[in-house]
């Protein structure tokens, strides 16, 4: 059974038709070739589609085309056609280097853990930074929620793209994405993670991470996402009291990530459009001050605390107009 396939590389396509020979041939080009590509177009309008209809005949491709209903709903499709030992949920506008196929098979049969993590460069503003941690084999559930607060602090966690999962155990736990526009990957792995019982951990960096694509979902402003957002930090908060992990560093973290994001990506020219996702901005805050969701004392950068408890708390944010020019 040498050319058994092992891997099942699954890719949700939407409109990003300029990425996709480099993100297709990165996975191609790998010489590890026990593995099948499973392009799955979310009814893209920008010529993505005809370009992936190139790839219908190659022995190792399979192309689906669907209405468009998301990445969640397109990852879905992917793990239900794949059949394979391993899954591994690519982005499309991404792209692979090195042997990550192949040198992250050989510890996943040496090990055979519910999933693994491997390294990876982030890109942004012409620059390339790449994700430093340490190699680790965690071989129980215990072990793993006494680790975690390290992982989640380390970044590597939220994501699916740095991953390969032991399909049998997705399959088994019922495992499965949402249908959010946001944070599918988030709400996951947070899934993912109250049924894991084994992880490998490889530092070696394989992938190249486009951070915040300009077209992308989590570069784009919508009302809606406050609210995912929460969902997200719901689940985590949720995962952290059922398996007792004392980590509030993580929660007030992750609470100012979250109005610091939503104020971000709410900036605009229109004054107009500015006023009225100004008061979007404040109702956050007003939910803050409620709820008490950041403790000042747990946040872990000192100029977090000053930006909150006087750019936010104390509206100044309503008169800042860097970069808007």
């Amino acid at each position: 059974m040498k050319n058994q396939i092992e891997i099942s590389v699954i890719m949700p396509i939407y409109n990003v038709k300029e990425y996709l020979e480099k993100s297709i041939s990165s996975v191609i080009n790998q010489s590890f070739d026990r593995y099948e590509l499973i392009l799955v177009d979310d009814g893209s309008t920008d010529g993505s589609s005809d370009f992936i209809d190139r790839y219908k005949g190659f022995p190792k491709i399979k192309v689906i085309h669907k209405k468009n209903a998301g990445s969640g709903a397109s990852r879905n499709t992917g793990l239900e056609e794949a059949k394979e030992r391993y899954v591994y949920f690519m982005d499309p506008d991404d792209w692979l280097d090195g042997e990550m196929l192949r040198d992250n098979y050989e510890l996943l049969i040496r090990y055979s853990p519910d999933f693994l993590i491997f390294g990876w460069f982030d890109h942004a503003f012409g620059r390339s930074v790449p994700k430093v941690f340490e190699d680790d084999v965690i071989e129980s559930k215990k072990e793993f929620l006494e680790k975690f607060p390290t992982l989640f602090k380390k970044d590597v966690l939220y994501n699916v793209w740095n991953k390969l999962y032991k399909r049998s155990f997705l399959i088994e736990n019922k495992l499965e994405f949402g249908h959010e526009k946001n944070g599918q990957d988030y709400l996951f792995n947070i899934r993912v993670y109250n049924k894991t019982n084994s992880v490998v951990i490889n530092s070696r960096r394989y992938y190249h991470y486009i951070v915040k694509r300009p077209s992308s979902a989590t570069a784009n402003f919508h009302y809606q996402i406050f609210n995912l957002y929460k969902k997200e930090q719901i689940e985590l908060i949720n995962l952290m009291y059922k398996n007792d992990i004392h980590a509030p560093d993580i929660v007030s973290n992750r609470w100012y990530f979250i109005l610091n994001n939503c104020w971000l990506r709410s900036r605009t020219r229109d004054k107009v459009l500015l006023k009225k996702r100004n008061k979007y901005i404040q109702d956050i805050i007003e939910e803050y001050k409620k709820y008490n969701y950041i403790d000042i004392k747990n946040l872990s950068n000192f100029k977090s605390r000053i930006k909150y408890l006087f750019f936010f708390r104390m509206g100044l944010f309503k008169y800042d107009f860097r970069n808007l020019h």
